[in-house]
Formats: C-alpha cells, structure tokens, sequence
C-alpha cells in the first residue's frame, strides 16, 4: 500500500484493512493466516511507539498489506448476500462453516462484516468458534481484539473474511471433550492450577501445528482427565487468571526454542477465548478450551514440571543491554526495571517483522492491566520474547 507523510494512521489502517479482508484463493499459510491479527495488534500497539520510530511502526503496517498481496491471488469475489438480520446471517455462517462451503462462507462473511457491528459479530459468532482448530485456533483472536482495537469501525470486519474461510476449510477440527464432561461441583481457582501442573510430557506429535498439538491431549484422555472437574470452577476470573500466568511462566521458565510459535500461541489463544468467553452460552466451556490450549502446549513442548513463581535476580544491567544478552537477561531486567516498558517493548515488536512478537506483545501488555498483580510476570514474559528475536533472530539453535 503506498504510504506517504500525509496518510493518516486511520487513513493506513483501513486502506491495509481493504486489501487483507479478500481471502485469497491458496490455503492459507502462517502469515496470511495472521495477517488480519497482525494488522488489529500494529494499530493497536501504534499510539505506545516511540515518536522517533513511529515512520517505522507505519511501514511495518503497510507492509503487511504488501506481503499479504504477494503471496497470491485473491479469492473469487462473493456474490452478493443479503439477510433480514445480522442473527440470521450469523446462523447462515455457522452452517456454511459446518459444511465446508469455502465460497458460501466467504459470501455471509463479507455480507455480515458489513452489516454487525465489532460487538454483535463477538455476540454472534463466539459459540462457534471457540472450540474450532482449524484457521489455527486464531479466529478468536480477531473476535477479542476487534471490539477493543476499532470499537468505532477504524478496522473493517470484513477482515472476519479470510479467517472464517480457514474455519471453513477443515470443519471437522474442533475440540470436543468438554460437551461430556459430568456435572461436577464448583472448584476453587487452585484446582485448576494443580491440573495444569500434572499435565504430562508426551512429547510433539510429529507436528507442532495447533491440530496435532490439541488433537494429541484430547485424543488421549489427558485433557477430559485433568481439566473435567476443575474448569467447572466457583471463581471463573480466578481461573482465568490461573491459565494465562501458567502460559506467562512456562515462556520464562522453558528453554526459547519454542519461545516464538510455541509459547506465544500458549498465552495469546486462551487470553482470546477467556475475553470472549462472556458471549459464549456457557463461559465454562470457554474456560475448559483455554486451558486444553496449555495442557496442550505443555504437553508436547515442556521440558519440566511448571513452576509457579518467578522472582528473577537483578541482572545489573539497562534493559538495552539485557535484550543483546538473551530472554533470561531481558526478563530479569524487566522484572526488576523502573523505566516506561510499556513504550519500550511496544516500540521493539511494533518495528520488528514478526506477527507473533506483535501479538504477544499487545496480549502482555493488556495482561499486566487486566491482572495487575502478575503486571511484571507478564512485562518480563514480553521482554523475554523481544530478546529471543533481538539476539537469535528467530535462528535459535538448541
């Protein structure tokens, strides 16, 4: 997309917006999977960067349009829809995603991306996508981030278009145990905690895409036999809070080379499906597909028992430093920094290539409002990120 010194930020935002909302015609791959989660987790990182390096934050933006036009054609344009109402276009979606019907889906979703407003499409459509693994486990990632980051429609909800396509594509994958689970009297949040930390080590399944990664705890067992009970808690924020710092440590706590895919994923899919979980029929069951994502996660990638605190030495050393030193040396500093991190770490992901680096960053970031006394729990797990890719480059080597 062109970008000059006269684009506004709203002007750049909604021109990548048009371009990234037309699915293209290929399977998608990580990157135009992301792209519409990228673009809303750059506008929203936007205002916290650095003046100096704003031009540089607006390029990355714009790039994602380019990018994203590069890998290929476009889908054919939908033909038009129209529905008496945003309810029945979103029950027209749901039975196209369930069918697989790649261009009747594509039609619903451009027709109701422009009809519901970013609150009705997360009202509407959070049933039927939380408990989903194809498009990656990432369209609620786009259901929670939107309302937040366009509440006004700076963002187009079109870009619900090639994420719904994705969904379409392998209905079939989806997480079912907790439709089974035995009425069980409400547990407290610590339940939930001891859980997680008896999750076993199985190992990757031969891939470390979301399906397998899922299909692997839910297939075995592990996942109906450690979290049946507990996610049927007394305190469901208690809980929430328990699964996302499980996903916060196990990013400091774990050797990196699963840090930029692996751990990020483990925080940023839960953090999703728990903010979106009010809209859900029954937010328990929200809460049983957020922590399968970190049993799922520990599952395959830990390399030990999950510690549940974290109170890292000061490293002596400014946060510039520690990031050149590593993610262990960077969270430290972190951990330890009284210095704006806020405008620190939103500047150092919103510069860098990396999708998965500006969406952790933006999840940490509203983390550390949202549960304030883990607040540097979750500043040090973003810093950990930022150093892995300042130091390795994303060619870390075990």
């Amino acid at each position: 997309m062109p970008l000059t010194d006269h684009t506004t930020d709203a002007e750049l935002v909604a021109g990548v917006g048009a371009v990234v909302s037309r699915p293209r015609a290929e399977a998608a791959n990580s990157f135009v999977l992301h792209a519409p989660l990228e673009l809303a987790a750059r506008t929203a990182l936007l205002p916290h960067v650095a003046p100096a390096q704003r031009d540089e934050a607006r390029a990355r933006i714009a790039a994602v349009a380019t990018e994203y036009e590069a890998f290929g054609p476009g889908a054919p344009e939908p033909r038009q829809r129209g529905f008496d109402s945003v309810v029945q276009g979103a029950e027209r979606l749901s039975v196209a995603i369930g069918a697989g019907d790649l261009d009747q889906v594509d039609a619903v979703a451009a027709w109701l991306g422009q009809h519901a407003t970013p609150v009705e499409l997360r009202t509407l459509l959070a049933d039927e996508v939380v408990p989903r693994l194809s498009a990656a486990g990432h369209a609620p990632i786009f259901l929670y981030q939107l309302p937040r980051v366009a509440p006004g429609g700076e963002l187009p909800g079109t870009l619900l278009r090639p994420l719904v396509r994705e969904l379409a594509r392998y209905p079939e994958w989806r997480l079912s145990w907790m439709d089974e689970r035995p009425a069980h009297d409400p547990l407290p949040p610590a339940a939930l905690l001891d859980a997680i930390r008896s999750t076993p080590q199985l190992g990757v399944p031969g891939s470390d895409f979301i399906y397998p990664l899922m299909a692997q705890v839910e297939s075995s067992g592990v996942a109906a036999e450690l979290l049946a009970a507990p996610t049927q808690t007394s305190d469901f924020d208690g809980a929430a809070r328990v699964v996302l710092r499980t996903a916060a440590w196990s990013m400091l706590q774990e050797p990196p080379d699963h840090a930029p895919y692996g751990w990020t994923h483990c925080l940023t899919m839960p953090q999703a499906v728990l903010g979106i979980a009010s809209s859900c029929r029954n937010p328990s069951t929200a809460l049983a597909v957020a922590a399968t994502y970190v049993v799922g996660f520990r599952a395959a990638f830990a390399s030990g028992p999950l510690r549940t605190s974290y109170a890292p030495a000061d490293p002596g050393v400014d946060l510039a430093t520690a990031f050149t030193l590593g993610p262990a040396a960077a969270a430290a500093a972190a951990w330890h920094s009284s210095g704006d991190l806020v405008t620190t770490l939103a500047t150092r992901a919103s510069v860098h290539e990396d999708a998965h680096l500006v969406k952790y960053t933006l999840a940490c970031l509203d983390l550390a409002t949202w549960d304030p006394a883990f607040a540097r729990l979750y500043l040090a797990a973003a810093a950990s990120l930022v150093a892995f890719w300042t130091r390795y480059n994303g060619a870390y080597a075990p």
